[in-house]
């Protein structure tokens, strides 16, 4: 009796370590970190903190998959997206894509209306850092108001990244901004 229950607690300790971590963020900027459960016909149904959850694959920005610890040090497939090319900014709504670069200078975001949205503005950042090409209502956009979209375009122009003399002279991205 002693010797299958500690199968059968060993079984469990090995399937609850085997749950692979997932982290969600949704166009509204929000994150969860959890476990997917299916992906099928555009919707999404993600365990959070015990609770199954369903969302349209519309209303995600990006899905992580963390490293198990069996991969830990190897280098993710090209084309991927790594944890180093999509930072955050939670304390404007601000959300950025641009592989292999940091944000130094945060944008300015002013709406001074009560229109609410989500804006894309995608990108081109030249080898010192500076934002050259901003163009606002990329994909992945909510709204369609000129006002939001020129006041998004506004602060991805002010926004500021690292440099170094290895950058290359153009590197491509996006801004998204939560109004």
């Amino acid at each position: 009796m002693k010797k299958i229950s500690i199968l059968i607690l060993s079984f469990v300790f090995l399937s609850i370590s085997a749950i692979a971590q997932h982290t969600i963020v949704l166009k509204s900027g929000e994150s969860m970190k959890g476990e997917i459960v299916s992906i099928n016909s555009g919707t999404l149904v993600f365990n959070f903190k015990g609770n199954a959850m369903t969302f349209k694959t519309s209303e995600l920005s990006v899905i992580y998959f963390e490293e198990s610890p069996k991969t830990t040090g190897t280098k993710p497939a090209t084309g991927g997206i790594t944890p180093s090319d999509q930072q955050f900014s939670n304390t404007q709504g601000v959300t950025y894509k641009v592989p292999g670069r940091k944000l130094i200078k945060e944008p300015i975001v002013s709406n001074l209306t009560q229109e609410k949205g989500v804006v894309v503005v995608d990108i081109t950042v030249d080898k010192y850092g500076n934002v050259v090409k901003a163009e606002g209502g990329a994909v992945g956009s909510t709204t369609t108001s000129s006002y939001l979209i020129t006041k998004a375009k506004q602060a991805a122009e002010s926004v500021k990244f690292d440099t170094s003399p290895t950058m290359p002279l153009e590197t491509k991205g996006s801004i998204t901004i939560v109004f």
